[in-house]
Order: C-alpha cells, then sequence, then structure tokens
C-alpha cells in the first residue's frame, strides 16, 4: 500500500505551499510532542523544600 498514491486520489496532491506532506505530517507530530511536554511540565507541582 503506498500512502501517496491514496492520498492523491483522495485530495489530488502531495504538497502544501511546495513542500511535500512528509514534511508537514512530521512539523505536525513535532508540534504535538512539545505541546504534550509543555503542558505536563506546566502543570507538574513545584518541589517542596523540607
Amino acid at each position: 500500500m503506498v500512502w501517496t498514491n491514496i492520498w492523491l486520489r483522495l485530495f489530488g496532491t502531495t504538497t502544501l505551499l511546495g513542500i511535500n506532506l512528509g514534511f508537514w505530517a512530521a512539523m505536525a507530530v513535532c508540534v504535538l510532542v512539545v505541546v504534550v511536554m509543555n503542558a505536563v511540565f506546566w502543570g507538574l507541582k513545584p518541589k517542596r523544600d523540607v
């Protein structure tokens, strides 16, 4: 199964703004990881000194 051919049949293009959709998919994964990391770290309580 070739994902490029499936995408091409559905949407008629494999680029967005002149850049391959694989790049945009990788960029979306990176942004998702950064958002989740920020949500986790900002949600942690500060460590109390004893």
